[in-house]
């Protein structure tokens, strides 16, 4: 898979425009609030950088990085409902990419959670998807695992609707308010979604909530651990406020998930990506301030020596790209 299958530049380009232009009128930084780390909830940090507005601290503690002061819930729920960008992501860019998503992400992803449930002789009845989006996940999830009954949580309007259209039952809201359906799940999916939300440890707990004793959570998002994070770092287009605000370490993936009550966590980074974003930087900026290793790694090595690395990235754990997956007790 490479970055332009999923993320073409120029949609890309336009969405983090529409984006920024969104900013003032949505948030007004003198209402900002410290946070702590959503990672280890340590309260030291220090300075990173800032971006379109938002300061960025680095955890001193777990390494974690995240916006902080951060707009209100409240603020970024109602940016989700009624920003240009959100319209933008459901009409444009989401519908643009649906397809190469499927085969490129939402089928591998669908058969490497059978692959799990079968390896722990786990066999779910019912699945929540968190953030179901357009369905096309619970669709192809459908599929590989018959008989499952899926729904999703989607506080879009749009989205809901498709999804619905597709036959899954929806809650229109945030799964922090989806007591509706707490203890009903044996498995509990939510793919991108952590990074956006206010508070993670809250939505975690809310996760936890939906699932039976001895249900299972799978949650990913993005690290700051990972390569091209750490390479690129401000200038990762990942790192993109007021979308973005939490960017864990593999630490802080693990502590925040034992602290909203999961007692067997695994974190994975099977990220496919790293070198190729990292290489799409360079090219859109040859100037582009890099360390002499990364530039004699990625300017002078060739495609073999590339995919060996990024395996030995997710191996590693040093992916951008996480899967936390956390069980509850019987």
């Amino acid at each position: 898979m490479k970055e332009h299958e999923i993320r073409p530049r120029a949609l890309l380009d336009r969405y983090i425009q529409v984006s920024v232009e969104d900013i003032p009128r949505f948030f007004d930084p003198h209402r900002f609030a410290a946070t702590a780390c959503p990672g280890c909830a340590s309260e030291s940090a220090v300075a990173a950088f800032a971006k379109n507005g938002f300061p960025y601290v680095q955890c001193s503690a777990c390494g974690s990085l995240y916006a902080s002061p951060r707009p209100s819930r409240e603020a970024l729920d109602r940016y989700y409902r009624e920003s240009r960008s959100s319209h933008f992501w459901a009409t444009e860019f989401y519908p643009a990419t649906a397809e190469a998503r499927r085969e490129k992400i939402f089928r591998p992803r669908a058969e490497r959670i059978r692959e799990r449930c079968a390896s722990e002789d786990v066999a779910p009845r019912v699945v929540i998807d968190v953030g179901s989006g357009f369905g096309i996940f619970a669709e192809e999830l459908g599929r590989t695992l018959p008989g499952i009954e899926i729904r999703g949580i989607e506080p879009g309007r749009t989205l809901a609707e498709v999804s619905r259209g597709r036959g899954i039952a929806v809650l229109e809201c945030t799964v922090e308010e989806a007591d509706a359906w707490a203890g009903q799940a044996d498995l509990v999916t939510s793919f991108e979604v952590i990074e956006h939300v206010h508070r993670p440890e809250d939505f975690i707990a809310a996760i936890r909530r939906l699932l039976k004793p001895g249900g299972m959570a799978l949650v990913s998002g993005l690290s700051i651990d990972g390569f091209d994070t750490q390479v690129l770092w401000e200038r990762s287009k990942s790192i993109q406020p007021p979308h973005h605000l939490n960017f864990m370490s593999v630490s802080g993936f693990e502590q925040v998930f034992r602290r909203s009550g999961f007692s067997a966590v695994e974190v994975q980074t099977p990220g496919l990506l790293d070198v190729d974003i990292v290489l799409n930087a360079l090219k859109e900026d040859a100037g582009l301030p890099l360390h002499r290793f990364h530039r004699l790694l990625l300017e002078h090595r060739g495609a073999e020596v590339h995919r060996k690395f990024q395996e030995f990235l997710a191996e590693a754990r040093l992916s951008s790209h996480v899967w936390v997956w956390g069980r509850v007790d019987r």
